[in-house]
């Protein structure tokens, strides 16, 4: 009886440590995970910021989120926002919201996912990757500053590869109302800035007047801009080089006034009042 609890508690012991080594591997996998693949180093990284108020918009941005999380772009490898998340559609997932067509607001599946892909393109140039296609939004967006927008659609892709000797790992997390999307890989001390400026200013149509049963602003009006961006290339502090990397310009939007509808029941007509003085 001795002799079978002792084998007893010999193979309890020995699962515990199996389960304890196991339980180590996976919190390294974790921590290597989190500090990017192999132990490779933080090159960049880019924050923006969204309301969670706005459900569909939340869920495409999450999903869009986990679908470019993990990807590695080896040397001269090539990285596609489109082939990577796939079609915004209804059956892989994604919901309606507010997205921009032909300079205005309106509801189409997939809204949201030009942050993601916005913040991507930032991340991207910080990281010293080549961008070979990106297209910029009809309007202005509030996430970034203009010129540094990165819209995509069944028709428009961002596009970028990797001129480094070493791979990099994307990173794309969605924490509470910030979405976070860091490159990892070989730190050879470069650092790269996108700075952007507003060059001219186009001013909105005059407002369009509506009627209704109340008065009121229904959609305020904006100014319209022409933008410039670059990217500037430093070693340590000393600023190494600075090219342009686009120029835009951003339609300007018609505010749309409200005035109230005159009630003209309880007026008398006029023809009534010439009636009437006549018949004294």
């Amino acid at each position: 009886m001795r002799k079978i609890m002792q084998k007893i508690g010999a193979f309890a012991l020995a699962s515990a440590l199996v389960i304890f080594s196991f339980g180590k591997i996976g919190q390294i996998t974790q921590k290597a995970a989190a500090e990017g693949a192999f132990g490779w180093e933080k090159i960049s990284s880019y924050t923006t910021y969204f309301s969670k108020e706005e459900g569909g918009r939340y869920e495409n941005i999450q999903l869009a989120t986990t679908l470019i999380d993990g990807i590695t772009i080896q040397p001269y490898g090539t990285f596609s926002f489109n082939q990577t998340v796939g079609r915004r559609t209804k059956e892989a997932g994604f919901q309606e919201a507010k997205v921009i067509s032909q300079g205005e607001y309106v509801l189409g599946v997939g809204g949201g996912v030009c942050q993601v892909s916005t913040t991507l393109y930032n991340a991207a140039l910080k990281s010293g990757l080549c961008v070979t296609e990106v297209h910029p939004h009809s309007l202005r967006v509030g996430y970034v500053p203009p010129s540094r927008d990165a819209m995509v659609s069944s028709e428009s892709d961002l596009r970028f590869y990797n001129p480094h000797l070493f791979p990099v790992y994307l990173e794309a997390k969605v924490y509470q109302n910030a979405l976070k999307i860091a490159f990892y890989g070989k730190n050879e001390g470069y650092r790269y800035e996108i700075t952007s400026k507003i060059v001219g200013e186009i001013p909105p149509p005059l407002p369009l007047e509506k009627e209704g049963d109340w008065e009121g602003v229904l959609r305020v009006e904006q100014v319209g801009v022409q933008s410039e961006a670059y990217l500037e290339k430093y070693l340590g502090n000393a600023l190494l080089s600075r090219k342009l990397l686009r120029k835009d310009e951003y339609r300007p939007i018609q505010g749309i006034i409200v005035k109230k509808n005159e009630d003209t029941t309880k007026k008398t007509p006029i023809n009534a009042c010439l009636f009437f003085k006549n018949l004294l």
